[in-house]
């Protein structure tokens, strides 16, 4: 899969980050490895390189139908997360 870039290690678990601007204009952190997903309404949140936010879930080798290319978001995957939220 495509990887970003530019990217650092998170300063909460260390894993490769990587930060897109969203179409609201925030800085959102993203895995830096870049996942195939199917919009199924799933339960993640993937984000577009152009900055759109999608729901869905990743795909899988039997799904038939092709998928889209995004990021995960790294405030699902981060062990810290909960450290950088703001109160």
């Amino acid at each position: 899969m495509t990887k970003l870039s530019r990217t650092a290690p998170c300063k909460g678990c260390g894993k490769q980050i990587a930060f897109i601007k969203t179409k609201a204009g925030k800085s959102m952190p993203v895995d830096a490895d870049a996942v195939e997903f199917i919009q199924a309404g799933g339960p993640n949140t993937y984000v577009m390189i152009d900055g759109s936010v999608q729901r869905g879930r990743e795909k899988h080798w039997d799904d038939m139908e092709n998928g889209l290319i995004g990021y995960r978001s790294h405030f699902a995957t981060c062990p810290a997360a909960d450290s950088f939220r703001k109160r």
